[in-house]
């Protein structure tokens, strides 16, 4: 059963395959790879055997040549050199037959034969025949040059290595012998360096080609034994892996349909053809549309389309996804029952395995309740843009209304301030009757007396005209200074506050010009005063003082009245709020002097308590230019 698993594996496998195949070529690579490298090993080897050989034999042809043959004709002339030396008749050999001597004696004594041929021999030597090997290994040795020329070859049924290595003309006795001996067969002269021959040796190859066929099948059997054991494990490995792909594809396919179920519940996802016919819908699809699975396959995608949706929308959609791109955008899509939904749709080409488009994926999302909000928010705008107009309307008639109770504060004011001079003018008048009753009325009693109503007249003038001055409606903002503002305001209630007792305080310090709304800063300081006259003269003070201090920018108004209580602190400047024991006051409210400072003139009315009690404090901003 493993066996047919894995002969199984061993078909099927896209990996066991190809390093199964692999491993096969490697194993032959590797049959004739080694044998190639060791050869040329043995080769590489053997020429330089040859080389050192060679080397050692011209070695000792050049110590014969100078140690024994000079001394020989120094010393003992008597005696010849000649081939046929053999020890008798007092011949001694020439250099050149040491060399064939020694390579015929090595050559008896090893598996190595030494050669040594030339196309110049000696008359002695002209019958010899040269092997073609001898021929050609002249020619390639001439041509060489390193003066070296090997070739594999059989002899007697063994491989050998045949190395022909050139012999030169290295001393000057050589070329001069050569040039001159009677048994020479040619005609040109020898040089120092010339080549003059070769010197060959035959090494055989036979055992170490052997015992390298032997180390060759050692490696390659064991190469491919490890090879097949590797395919085997990974045989194993691989069968086991598939087991476990397959639970876990298992697994994984109940997972997608899991998946695949909760994405048609939940996502609004739909395909089509090429031509928009409708091929598949979620559950979801179907669930917001109203229609069932069999009413839209089949169908076209545009039975959920809304007359609402600019045609240019699917214009642009469809140029999209002809040229293969990914179209996003919000659609309004209509119900079964003519009820409408908000979708965000993602749509992309749909291809097959191989590539061809085949139709269209959609992947959309409910915004309904997001373009609601929308919708609601550009309402609210508009909601709120109504009501800030309404309450601008509110404050004016507020103001308005204010506006209207203080000028009947300041007729009060007014007519007390006029009490006195109207008194004045009627005593003034009634002396005049009298004097001129009894005759007694002369011109300088009546000049004064008239100039005293005079007077009288001009001050009441003077209380009118900052009476409409100080209501005039201005429409602009205008140069001026505090100290112009609270000598306006003072004019109307200076008398009233030091009739009432109370010490008035001026600390005027400020240089600095104003660039704003006059009058309605007037009425502004106007009502803080007042404010602050009422609460000393409702909480009984003894020696009761109000405070008026300028500084730079920055006029503040305070008394000695104990302050405001932290509890009602933050809603003094409220609309409607008033501290007042009778709540019928008619006076400008602080909610209305705060908007008239920070909305009306851009400045800035806060209020905080010090050791004596409440201070005001306006902030208004300076012209520079």
């Amino acid at each position: 059963m493993i066996m047919n698993n894995l002969i199984k594996v061993l078909k099927t496998s896209k990996i066991l395959i190809p390093v199964f195949i692999i491993s096969l070529f490697l194993g032959i690579f590797l049959f004739f790879y080694i044998p190639k490298t060791m050869e040329d090993g043995i080769i590489k080897n053997i020429v330089e055997h040859s080389k050192n050989s060679v080397e050692r034999l011209q070695m000792e042809r050049e110590y014969y040549t100078e140690a024994v043959v000079d001394d020989v004709k120094k010393y003992a002339p008597n005696l010849s050199f000649d081939y046929e030396h053999k020890g008798i008749d007092g011949k001694i050999p020439f250099p050149t037959t040491t060399v064939h001597d020694l390579s015929e004696m090595y050559s008896q004594r090893s598996k190595v034969k030494f050669y040594l041929y030339s196309n110049y021999p000696f008359l002695n030597r002209k019958e010899r025949v040269l092997t073609a090997f001898q021929k050609k290994a002249i020619s390639e040795v001439e041509k060489a040059e390193d003066g070296m020329f090997y070739q594999k070859d059989i002899i007697d049924g063994k491989e050998v290595l045949r190395v022909a290595i050139a012999d030169y003309m290295v001393l000057p006795g050589c070329v001069s012998c050569h040039n001159t001996h009677k048994l020479k067969d040619w005609e040109f002269d020898w040089k120092l360096g010339d080549k003059r021959g070769v010197l060959e040796i035959v090494t055989p190859m036979d055992i170490a080609l052997g015992d390298m066929k032997k180390a060759r099948n050692k490696i390659v059997v064991t190469s491919l034994g490890l090879m097949i054991l590797l395919v085997i494990y990974y045989a194993f490995i691989l069968l086991r892996r598939e087991n476990e792909l397959y639970e876990e594809n298992k697994e994984l396919s109940v997972n997608l349909e899991v998946l695949f179920e909760d994405f048609g519940k939940y996502v609004i996802s739909s395909k089509t053809d090429l031509k928009g016919i409708i091929i598949y819908a979620s559950r979801k699809f179907c669930e917001i549309s109203g229609y069932k699975e069999e009413e839209l396959i089949g169908s076209n995608h545009n039975i959920i389309r809304h007359l609402d949706t600019p045609k240019e929308t699917f214009k642009n959609m469809w140029t999209n996804i002809k040229e293969n791109k990914t179209w996003t955008g919000e659609v309004k899509n209509r119900k079964k029952n003519g009820e409408f939904y908000w979708t965000y749709a993602v749509i992309s080409p749909l291809y097959n395995n191989e590539g061809l488009k085949i139709g269209y994926s959609s992947i959309r999302h409910n915004i309904t309740d997001k373009k609601k909000i929308e919708e609601f928010n550009l309402t609210l705008e508009q909601k709120v843009v109504e009501e800030v107009e309404k309450n601008r309307q509110k404050d004016q008639q507020i103001l308005e209304q204010s506006r209207l109770a203080q000028m009947g504060e300041m007729i009060s004011m007014i007519a007390h301030q006029w009490r006195q001079p109207l008194s004045a003018i009627s005593s003034t008048s009634a002396g005049i009757n009298l004097k001129a009753k009894l005759n007694k009325l002369d011109n300088d009693v009546a000049i004064d007396l008239s100039d005293k109503i005079s007077q009288y007249s001009q001050h009441l003038s003077l209380t009118i005209d900052d009476f409409r001055e100080f209501f005039k409606s201005n429409k602009e903002k205008k140069d001026t200074t505090y100290d112009n503002l609270i000598k306006s305001v003072l004019n109307i209630v200076e008398s009233s506050i030091i009739n009432q007792n109370i010490n008035l305080i001026k600390k005027l310090n400020s240089k600095d010009t104003l660039h704003t709304y006059e009058n309605e800063v007037k009425q502004v300081v106007l009502n803080l005063i007042k404010n602050a006259e009422d609460i000393l003269l409702e909480k009984e003070i003894k020696n009761p003082q109000i405070t008026i201090e300028t500084q730079n920018n920055i006029l503040t108004i305070s008394d000695n009245a104990g302050g405001i209580s932290e509890d009602i602190m933050d809603k003094i400047f409220d609309p409607y709020f008033s501290t007042k024991i009778k709540k019928d006051g008619t006076g400008l409210g602080l909610y209305m002097s705060k908007t008239i400072i920070e909305e009306h003139c851009g400045g800035k009315l806060s209020v905080s308590n010090d050791t004596d009690g409440a201070v005001f404090k306006i902030t208004l901003g300076v012209n520079n230019g």
